[in-house]
């Protein structure tokens, strides 16, 4: 039975309870504080030890930037003296890397004649009559049924900017990219009035996200086909460059690599998003007017870290 003894004894439990708390705190509380101070103390150096390794690793970043940036002009010195070339840029391809490889070219000796912009719109599965209607009245660039959307698409791009035979654009190849233009499958300048004999395309980074197969599989396709239409009867060449130096999972140039016959035709570099990459990219299309072709950069399948300077 729970009377007043009871609760009174519960009260003194309590309170007992309490005491010995107090005095086991009291007691141990400086070594207790000991211990907090000390991991502090070893946290605060480590912080320290982070600090001064981030910056070691900033510094030498710089440094092989600003030192591949400023031999970037001696490597390139006449590598492409007075090739025209022509700046593709893939779906999501950064600009920063588009404008470099530019400027790469111009510092190389040779002229950017024309620049392209393909759209997304080409490679959507739910546009793909859309862009066979748009493309069809361009049938006589050698289209064929068998031709998926997008190597329709490439096969035109070709026909439009891209010859090593002839100088000017005539005005069917004018027209050409019009045609494309107008149908918002790709943004291709009409006020270019040569051909290029070098084609560079710029594609998107590394993504975070999983990529559809059948996406980078119609981007190559893409990628193909204006190396075998500009190159039939003469060899322009074809570099497909990919800001790609975090991984090849879901990107064009991985694609590129395990797909044949692009495998064997394409010239691919991984690491285009690097001032390095960007030389690389240029040294590449020189090979490919050569009549020769690699894959180079840091990455899987690469044959080599870059061409062999000649």
């Amino acid at each position: 039975m729970i009377n007043f003894r009871y609760h009174i004894v519960s009260l003194m439990a309590v309170f007992l309870a309490l005491a010995v708390g107090i005095a086991v705190g009291v007691t141990l509380s400086p070594s207790v504080d000991q211990g907090i101070i000390t991991q502090a103390q070893q946290d605060r150096q480590q912080v320290t030890q982070l600090r001064a390794e981030i910056d070691r690793r900033t510094n030498l970043d710089n440094y092989r930037n600003t030192y591949d940036q400023r031999t970037a002009t001696l490597v390139l010195a006449g590598e492409l003296n007075d090739t025209r070339v022509a700046v593709v840029a893939m779906p999501d391809a950064p600009s920063s890397t588009v404008t470099a490889v530019a400027d790469a070219v111009a510092q190389a000796g040779g002229r950017v004649v024309s620049q392209v912009k393909v759209r997304s719109e080409v490679f959507d599965p739910t546009q793909a009559s859309t862009v066979e209607e748009a493309v069809a009245p361009l049938a006589e660039v050698g289209l064929t049924d068998s031709m998926s959307p997008a190597a329709k698409v490439g096969w035109c791009l070709a026909r439009a900017v891209a010859s090593k035979q002839t100088t000017a654009r005539d005005d069917y190849a004018k027209n050409v990219g019009r045609t494309l233009s107008d149908a918002g499958l790709a943004d291709v300048r009409d006020d270019t009035d040569d051909y290029a004999q070098l084609v560079l395309v710029v594609t998107a980074p590394t993504s975070p996200q999983p990529v559809d197969t059948a996406l980078t599989t119609a981007h190559v396709e893409l990628e193909t086909a204006l190396k075998e239409q500009a190159g039939a009867a003469e060899r322009v060449g074809v570099v497909v460059a990919g800001p790609n130096s975090a991984g090849l999972t879901g990107t064009d140039v991985g694609a590129v690599r395990t797909t044949s016959p692009a495998s064997s035709e394409l010239s691919t570099v991984d690491v285009a998003d690097l001032p390095s990459g960007v030389v690389t990219t240029v040294l590449a299309g020189k090979e490919q007017l050569m009549g020769q072709q690699g894959h180079y950069g840091a990455l899987a399948r690469a044959d080599d870290a870059l061409p062999t300077v000649r």
